[in-house]
């Protein structure tokens, strides 16, 4: 075990500085570049788009934002349009809201990989990296303008906050203070973003919990600044809560009672296990002729996909595996265990909510498996070293096989369609010449 041990370090030694700094540009202009081509005119994403360029065109200051087309009701609170609508006034041009996006989504993935290499130190650095920035969920969702990119943003600083708030877990990255801040800004920032919020709730009771089991009345302090951080993330959402407007619906009709989510019990783990795998048809599209229609478009894309597809269902057996065979890691026996507790929680959840199990509608909670899934990969490496050649060699798919769906999204759904049209929204500060908000068609809200 020791020899394996040795020679599994010396595999994992890392780049130098320089050559790592390279690595981070490049992968930064990629998953630019594959953001820039990726899906713009599907209503969801226009509309997000919408959001911030009203702002910019009007002046009016976004009271509401996210639509839950469900129900018609709007999320309350400006910070989606702020996030959309800033960039246009620093460089007034269509791509301003995806380099603002790919600047803040790279900082928060380079978050969750340094995180989790200090919980799984023996794997290479620089091919978690590669890894994680390049993962079918972290790629295609943290790259575009919808509002679960956005949402991912705080969700990563969260739950490495949410930890480091557990005593046993915690590996003194934050302060306590600090975790509790991050816990409260995150949250009410997310609110703002998109109704998955209410997830994280059970989350910063439980860090709390622990934190006063060990620690008793000290709880208090970071208590404290939780709610010094609801307060700051909730900045850009008290104008609203101030001065609502009583036309628009509240979002609390997006609550029903669901039966149905019955079924879901594994279809739930699955998806939420999938975020750290390769999940390639939900990425290629929503049915199946509309996937082997992306494969008709770049055929040459093919076996890279099929390789991937495969590997997508192994990495979701080894992380089956691990959880019962990996026992000697304390922190993993804390997170597969918080893991499985959050499968629990979803699949309760989903009773009383009017959208079913989509895997976009819990991404938030991503964090949680990809770090899981660093425990598995150590544990699978230390016992197979070599294996390592593979793993490098499905990162080369993953890029190929982006690729091709940026090429093929690049001439049949990306700004580029049309890049003209929001140019002149942009120079005539007039949204409606990209097309009209819902809620101009619905008579309220923004």
């Amino acid at each position: 075990m020791k020899g394996r041990a040795i020679s599994l370090n010396l595999i994992f030694l890392n780049m130098p500085k320089q050559k790592v700094f390279i690595l981070l540009l490049f992968i930064f202009a990629f998953r630019l570049l594959f953001g820039i081509t990726s899906e713009f005119w599907f209503p969801d994403e226009l509309q997000i788009y919408l959001l911030g360029l009203k702002w910019y065109t009007t002046g009016i200051w976004p009271a509401y934002g996210p639509d839950v087309v469900y129900t018609q009701t709007q999320i309350p609170g400006a910070l989606q349009s702020i996030l959309v609508g800033l960039p246009l006034f620093v460089w007034a041009k269509p791509e301003a809201p995806f380099v603002l996006l790919n600047i803040l989504s790279f900082f928060s993935i380079l978050l969750l990989v340094e995180y989790g290499y200090k919980l799984s130190p023996k794997l290479p650095k620089n091919w978690l990296y590669l890894l994680v920035f390049t993962l079918p969920w972290t790629l295609n969702y943290t790259t575009r303008i919808c509002n679960p990119s956005y949402a991912l943003l705080f969700s990563i600083p969260f739950f490495v906050a949410f930890l480091e708030l557990i005593p046993a877990f915690s590996l003194q990255y934050f302060k306590s203070w600090l975790a509790a801040l991050i816990l409260g800004i995150s949250t009410t920032c997310i609110m703002q973003l998109h109704l998955s919020y209410v997830l994280l709730v059970p989350f910063a009771g439980f860090s709390f919990l622990m934190y006063f089991l060990t620690y008793k009345q000290k709880v208090i302090a970071p208590i404290t600044w939780y709610i010094i951080g609801l307060l700051i993330g909730a900045s850009t959402l008290i104008p609203t809560l101030l001065h609502p407007d009583d036309t628009v619906k509240s979002v609390s009709s997006n609550v029903v009672i669901n039966w149905k989510n019955i079924e879901n019990f594994i279809t739930i783990l699955m998806r939420f296990l999938s975020f750290a795998s390769y999940e390639i048809p939900y990425m290629l599209g929503g049915g199946t002729e509309e996937r082997l229609l992306v494969l008709k478009d770049q055929l040459w894309m093919s076996p890279f996909a099929f390789t991937l597809l495969l590997t997508g269902f192994a990495q979701i057996a080894l992380f089956v595996y691990s959880f019962f065979f990996l026992k000697s890691e304390q922190r993993f026996v804390w997170l597969k265990w918080i893991l499985v507790a959050t499968w629990i929680m979803l699949f309760l959840s989903f009773f009383f909510s009017i959208k079913g199990p989509s895997s976009h509608t819990f991404y938030i909670l991503l964090p949680l498996p990809v770090w899981y899934s660093f425990y598995a990969y150590q544990f699978f490496l230390t016992k197979f070293p070599k294996a390592i050649s593979y793993f490098k060699i499905m990162i080369v798919c993953s890029l190929f096989f982006h690729v091709g769906l940026a090429m093929y999204s690049f001439h049949t759904r990306s700004l580029y369609l049309d890049r003209g049209k929001v140019e002149k929204a942009i120079q005539e500060k007039n949204y409606k010449i990209l097309g009209n908000r819902r809620a101009d068609d619905w008579g309220y809200g923004y």
